[in-house]
Formats: C-alpha cells, structure tokens, sequence
C-alpha cells in the first residue's frame, strides 16, 4: 500500500479552490437551503427582585412571537405597587435577548422596574427629578436591570454598543435602564 504524499503548497491550493467554489452563489445558495437560520427561537431569562417572580422560556419560535410567553412576561413586568398590567413591547425582548447574546452570558436579568403606571410615576416624579413625565416605561418599551456576574459599566457598554435605543447608566442605583425609542439616546 502506498502512503499519500501531499506538499503544504498542494493541500493549500486545494484548500483555496475549494473555498473559492464554496463562494459561488450556486453553492451558497444550496448550502443555507440545508442550515437552520440563526435563531428557530429565542428565550429569555428574568427574575423581578422586587416581586421574587420569574421569567425562564422562549418568548419567540420559527418567526413569530408566542403570545403566552407574552402575557407571561407583561404578568412579570407589571407595576408591582399597585399591580397594574400593561402589554410589553416585544420588541424590548428582542433587545434583551441581543443583549446576552452580545455579553456572551444566559444569566437572568435581574429586573429593577418593567411597566410603571401613570400613577406610580406621577408619584416617583414627585420624589426624584430623574423620572421623566412621559417615561417609555408607561408604554411598556422601557426595562431598568442588571446582571449579577456582568459589571453595570460592562452591560451598560454592551447596550450603547447596540445603538437601538435609550440607554441610561444608574450606577448608584445599581441598575441599567434600555429602552426601544426611535433614535439612540445615551445618559448617565
């Protein structure tokens, strides 16, 4: 039997053309045909410190979104002082799952504050002049968290990177407050 000999020049010529033939839209084309796109679904993990409740599913599979995790997630997000429900945004989910997928970490976010009522920021305004009158937290597009085992500054960094909406540094609050607005906004 006799041994295959091959050159470092062979193998790497061999190994080029077959990437320039794998780079051909024929081959490319018939290659996706057969991988799963990114993401078939998408899951999230939160926990409300306030409330001790939590989140751990997938909120959205196969191109659609699933109104149970949904309802679920709006359930645990709720105004927890007067327990006042208000849907959320998915698209906030999006971004949370963006997010952990960015930090490379599947860690529960801890949640600070989801929805907040009109009442309960009517009254929060009164205590502090960082509430703002028309917070997106009253339209369910706005989440206040942190990660346990990922610095503030490091999510807070990870967020900006993102450039897809408001994102607020509270580092003596000990949280990150997102947001889905149009145009990135950044502050501290």
């Amino acid at each position: 039997m006799s041994k295959l000999k091959i050159s470092r020049r062979k193998f790497l010529i061999g190994v080029s053309s077959f990437v320039a033939t794998a780079a051909t839209p024929a081959f490319v084309a018939s290659s996706l045909s057969t991988i799963k796109p990114q993401f078939s679904s998408k899951k999230l993990s939160l926990y409300n410190v306030h409330t001790g409740e939590d989140f751990e599913g997938i909120y959205w599979r196969a191109g659609h979104y699933d109104e149970k995790a949904l309802g679920r997630l709006a359930d645990l997000l709720r105004d927890r002082r007067n327990n006042q429900k208000h849907p959320i945004d998915a698209h906030l989910f999006d971004l949370l799952h963006k997010l952990q997928s960015t930090l490379g970490t599947k860690e529960f976010y801890t949640v600070i504050c989801g929805y907040r009522s009109p009442q309960t920021n009517a009254a929060l305004r009164k205590l502090s002049n960082g509430v703002a009158k028309n917070s997106l937290h009253l339209k369910g597009k706005a989440i206040d968290i942190r990660l346990e085992h990922t610095s503030l500054k490091e999510l807070c960094q990870a967020a900006r990177s993102l450039k897809a909406g408001g994102v607020g540094y509270y580092p003596k609050s000990k949280f990150v407050h997102v947001d889905i607005r149009p145009k990135p906004a950044f502050w501290t």
